[in-house]
């Protein structure tokens, strides 16, 4: 969308009657009376039939801040800051080709601050027009745009935000893939020929690359491959279900964080009795770190068998949770029958992974990842099993083939079996009793070739997670910019606490991921159905519903059990047919997520659309107008400015709690 705004200039000066930026062909155009165009960065006329200038010169005045656009043939654009005290109006003024002097405007106080000349790129200079944060700067050693055209011109048909749903594979990964598969003959791993060891070998050799890459020392964690995370998540369930049949109970306590995503929660089903917990938030969990027997009658006795599952991130929000659960749950004597399961799946994708292993003492029993939310392909998901405390998964019932020694099946007498994972040696180890059937061996040769270029490209993750948080810092700022002509919000971000104790640009706090929804003018909410079908349409791909993410999202829209049950009995499904909006309250949110190849096109792509297609361009409220919103908290519009006809958000210079309406929970399923 091109954005235009005029600009008062003095009657002696050369005519100027605004300027415009194209953010979807990246031009800026200033229409000057000379006709003078500027193609990124560089000056050429825009007609034949119209003169062309050798120097110009553009500033505009706003919120104490004057900023000069100066343009020369074939050199880059300059920019420069002045910095004003407040008071000031929005101003445009153009210099004669050989004035020398600097630019002024009849309006602005006196400088008290002024930056020296800088080249900019045309990209930084638009998104500080529009209030954005400035590009992050580069981590990789290569550019990421051109890390984007060489390994990944699959990703050029569209704007790609659902890294939460899987990132993309790089082209080096496929085609490395393909090289080892047409110059190798790789058989069944459970065949003793020579195409099996060779399959053999290679499992062995990147299980124990895929460790490393985790920060997981092989010494003390070992992984189990699987389908996906909640295959991991089930592996774990299945033993902890088994082994409950011999406690008094014949269950097991279970207790899981609000923020799980469905394949957690329905380890639930797998108790008894009524023996598991939801803690509504992270406050409920310190409370029962600190008074165990307090939650459950099943967790007082340190005999009592118990589970502890959260997510190291928010599937919905993003929010990375407390890490350190794991290691207080382990020293507190009260509850040394209960294990940790941490679900790593979104955490993984973006994060050092040392900051979960780097310490096996603290670390997690079992933690589940899902490896193409990390590289793409292949499609592939693991268990990292702590060691110490992996011989419970291997008193679990099943066991399939491969994974057993001897089976006793006829000849009279009790049934047997020798599991592999029980008799744990330097050739085996606990995987080898928990790898049921066939391994897909294939994948995990693509495994291999995955991390080889993930290095290749990005380094290291604690690369990747600095390029992420710099981007998503940029997103949620430029989301929260957006405003209607009247003031009110077009985006409403979910997050913990507000925007004032926000975790955005915190990798600690918060990953690559943001959540909203989009309100009219009225205040009225814009299904997240029609948001994601629209954004679709202009080729910028995000997800939207529930986002698997049941407690989180109940808690994120503030809804009330009855209104929960109101969307049950109105017939509202996660999914293409359910209900976007009930009775004026949302039933889902959008998400966009960010991954190691996301660049700043991608995000000021969605920024610029959403405010094409639902800023209402009305008359701004007066500057230092303020308005209460639906929870009775101030909103600023004083940041808020419009010139002519169309809404000119910059940031915003006063800040405001994001309060979500009230909630709904959606039971979306799928695999992690």
């Amino acid at each position: 969308m091109v954005y235009r705004l005029g600009c008062r200039v003095a009657p002696a000066e050369v005519g100027i009657f605004g300027w415009e930026i194209n953010m979807n062909s990246e031009k800026l155009y200033m229409a000057l009376s000379g006709g003078v165009q500027i193609f990124k960065g560089l000056i050429s006329s825009s007609s034949p039939t119209l003169g062309r200038h050798t120097s110009n010169q553009l500033l505009f005045h706003h919120h104490s801040v004057n900023f000069v656009i100066m343009a020369r043939p074939g050199i880059l654009l300059r920019f420069s800051e002045r910095r004003h005290r407040r008071g000031s109006s929005l101003n445009g003024h153009i210099k004669p080709a050989d004035a020398t002097s600097p630019v002024t405007t009849p309006t602005p106080r006196p400088v008290t601050r002024e930056k020296s000349w800088k080249h900019r790129s045309l990209g930084s200079i638009t998104s500080i027009f529009h209030g954005h944060s400035q590009a992050p700067q580069n981590v990789y050693e290569k550019p990421v745009e051109v890390i984007r055209q060489e390994e990944y011109p699959h990703m050029n048909n569209g704007t790609y935000l659902d890294h939460s749903g899987t990132t993309i594979y790089a082209a080096s990964t496929v085609t490395r893939f393909s090289h080892k598969m047409l110059n190798n003959l790789y058989g069944n791993p459970h065949s003793e020929n020579k195409p099996a060891k060779v399959s053999g070998d290679m499992v062995d050799e990147i299980r124990l690359k895929a460790l490393r890459f985790l920060g997981a020392d092989p010494e003390h964690f070992d992984l189990v491959f699987t389908a996906n995370a909640t295959a991991a998540i089930k592996l774990v369930a299945d033993s902890f279900r088994d082994l409950a049949e011999q406690t008094r109970s014949g269950s097991f306590w279970y207790g899981y964080h609000r923020d799980a995503h469905t394949s957690l929660v329905g380890v639930r089903e797998f108790t008894r009795n009524g023996e598991h917990h939801v803690f509504a938030h992270d406050q409920d969990v310190e409370a029962w770190l600190e008074h165990p027997g307090a939650y459950h009658r099943a967790i007082d006795r340190v005999s009592s068998l118990g589970l502890f599952a959260w997510p190291g991130q928010s599937n919905l929000t993003g929010r990375r949770l407390p890490l350190e659960w794991a290691g207080r749950v382990r020293r507190l004597r009260e509850i040394q029958g209960t294990y940790t399961l941490l679900d790593a799946a979104a955490l993984a994708m973006t994060c050092d992974m040392t900051r979960v292993f780097g310490d096996p003492s603290q670390a997690p029993d079992f933690t589940c990842v899902s490896f193409y939310k990390i590289f793409g392909f292949p499609d592939l998901g693991g268990l990292i099993v702590r060691k110490d405390s992996g011989h419970i998964l291997t008193l679990r019932k099943y066991f399939g083939g491969g994974t057993v020694t001897m089976v006793k099946t006829l000849g009279g007498g009790p049934v047997w079996h020798i599991s592999k994972g029980a008799e744990m040696t330097e050739e085996g180890g606990l995987h080898d009793g928990l790898e049921d059937g066939t391994l897909p061996f294939h994948s995990i040769l693509a495994l291999g070739e995955a991390i080889e270029v993930q290095r290749d490209l990005y380094g290291n993750m604690e690369n990747v997670s600095r390029h992420v948080t710099g981007l998503v810092v940029r997103l949620y700022e430029g989301l929260r910019g957006l405003r209607h002509g009247n003031g009110g919000e077009v985006v409403r971000v979910y997050e913990e606490g507000g925007e004032e104790v926000t975790g955005y640009g915190d990798s600690r706090r918060q990953g690559g991921t943001v959540a909203f929804n989009v309100f009219g003018e009225d205040g009225g909410v814009v299904s997240y159905d029609r948001v994601e079908g629209l954004a679709n349409e202009r080729g910028i791909y995000v997800r939207s519903g529930g986002i698997c993410c049941p407690g989180g999202i109940f808690t994120a829209l503030q809804y009330e059990p009855w209104q929960l049950n109101r969307a049950k009995s109105a017939g509202h499904r996660c999914g293409p047919h359910g209900l976007g909006v009930i009775n004026d309250l949302p039933t889902g949110v959008v998400r966009a997520s960010l991954g190691a190849m996301s660049t700043t096109k991608d995000v000021d792509t969605l920024i610029e659309f959403l405010r094409e297609m639902f800023v209402t361009p009305t008359t701004t409220r007066k500057r230092g107008h303020r308005r209460k919103n639906s929870n009775n908290s101030t909103i600023s519009n004083s940041s808020v400015g419009s010139v002519g006809s169309v809404a000119f958000e910059p940031k915003p210079a006063e800040t405001f709690a994001v309060q979500a309406p009230p909630r709904v929970t959606s039971g979306c399923c799928s695999l992690s």
